[in-house]
């Protein structure tokens, strides 16, 4: 438990470190479901406007309830290139389980109005290197003047050369009112070479925080 708390205030610590060198909105959410509690943070943002260089981080942090072998904690702090429009190759560090790796790989990204997507292959600098691909999908649409639809859809595949290590489905259903988002909330997440689906239900909150 105080590994957990720990690792909470290194969170929030690091949220406000990044605030206050971007000066911009972190987009942050809590996710409650029927086996675990999660708080999941991404973004990518240029050192300054227009500016080819950038930062991206993702953070994820999971509490299981019953079961605390299965509590993780996730940093990816990468630095950013655009060689041409929408795509990055990007250079880092990786923290999770096993440890520290570094990393690298590239981005496509896709913003509108309505729409978000992004598409991250890297690989993981070790001695037997692993690989994952990350696909983010967020969809948008008004339904009044004061609410939005909200969709998310975030997908992992993680692998070596020994084959299957972990990917996981996280899906989001809800409304935007007033820049918060809410709604419900699906995990599906496999493990291992021959991986059984393990799901995790609930309800989510989304915010950007420090506006």
């Amino acid at each position: 438990m105080k590994k957990l708390i720990l690792k909470s205030v290194l969170l929030v610590f690091f949220i406000s470190i990044t605030y206050y060198s971007f000066s911009q909105p972190i987009p942050v959410e809590f996710m409650a479901g029927n086996k675990y509690a999660s708080v999941d943070v991404s973004f990518s943002k240029s050192f300054v406007q227009n500016s080819k260089f950038g930062f991206f981080h993702m953070n994820t942090l999971q509490a299981d309830y019953n079961n605390k072998s299965n509590n993780s904690f996730v940093v990816l702090d990468m630095l950013t290139y655009e060689v041409v429009k929408n795509i990055k190759i990007v250079g880092g560090a990786f923290y999770g389980m096993p440890g520290f790796n570094t990393t690298a790989g590239f981005q496509y990204n896709y913003v509108s109005k309505n729409v978000f997507f992004l598409f991250a292959p890297r690989v993981n600098i070790a001695e037997i290197p692993s690989y994952d691909f990350m696909t983010i999908f967020q969809y948008k649409r008004d339904l009044t003047e004061k609410v939005k639809l909200f969709s998310r859809i975030k997908l992992l595949n993680l692998f070596d050369a020994n084959g299957h290590i972990k990917s996981y489905q996280w899906l989001r259903l809800g409304l935007e009112i007033k820049g918060t988002q809410f709604g419900l909330a699906a995990d599906f997440d496999e493990f291992g070479p021959h991986p059984n689906v393990q799901y995790n239900l609930g309800i989510f909150i989304r915010r950007e925080i420090f506006m």
